[in-house]
């Protein structure tokens, strides 16, 4: 079975894990082409989407891979750039406010 995986940096990993995705987080480029190459290596993804920022260039050698194969699409996404982005943590946070009334603070 094909799957998807999200590979993408701390700040925007948390919305992906609440929708279920199997979800890496990196800090840089660099781990960002390992987990590539990684993922690559196990040939059950379909889809690896690539936070956009930090795959911007993924280097020659998975793009030589990409090339070879069909499977799976390197599909880079756009994060929201500009302006304050909370994190998943005061998002929930702000969600379970709202529901039951009152701030809880998560660990």
């Amino acid at each position: 079975m094909e799957r998807l995986a999200v590979i993408t940096d701390p700040g925007t990993a948390t919305g992906f894990r609440m929708a279920g995705i199997e979800t890496h987080e990196v800090a840089d480029v660099h781990e960002m082409r390992s987990k590539v190459l990684e993922l690559m290596k196990s040939d059950s993804y379909g889809m690896i989407a690539v936070n956009e920022e930090l795959g911007g260039d993924l280097g020659d050698d998975i793009n030589r891979l990409i090339k070879g194969r069909a499977l799976p699409v390197i599909l880079p996404f756009p994060v929201p750039k500009g302006g304050v982005v909370e994190s998943g943590e005061a998002y929930l946070s702000k969600l379970v406010k709202q529901a039951i009334g009152f701030y809880v603070k998560l660990k």
